[in-house]
């Protein structure tokens, strides 16, 4: 149960998140880039730009997000193993009492 309620609070800290992956667009002769923010959500593809000075905010709130997502597969694979292990026990009790049932009748 500790180890849930860490992963919630490191969930909570999340300040700003922004699905998807910022991606360099293109790169003008200046040096400077142009950035595109890309994502999948609902089976469609999602692009937007991203201005040179919102890029590193973004680049942030992606990188939040991602870890926002291991975060909550931990969790999931937490509480997985945990229901995995509890039906497993809830088996085995029901399968003894069913033998004990019919030690008592037969």
């Amino acid at each position: 149960m500790k180890s849930q309620v860490r992963l919630l609070e490191a969930v909570n800290a999340a300040e700003r998140m922004a699905r998807g992956r910022l991606c360099v667009l293109s790169r003008s002769k200046g040096g400077g880039a142009f950035y595109h923010l890309q994502y999948r959500k609902d089976t469609k593809l999602h692009q937007r730009y991203v201005s040179r000075d919102e890029a590193p905010a973004y680049e942030r709130a992606t990188e939040s997000y991602r870890r926002f997502m291991e975060l909550v597969d931990a969790f999931v694979d937490e509480m997985s193993a945990k229901a995995a292990k509890e039906i497993r026990k809830e088996a085995k009790s029901a399968k003894r009492k069913a033998k004990a049932a019919k030690r008592a009748n037969g």
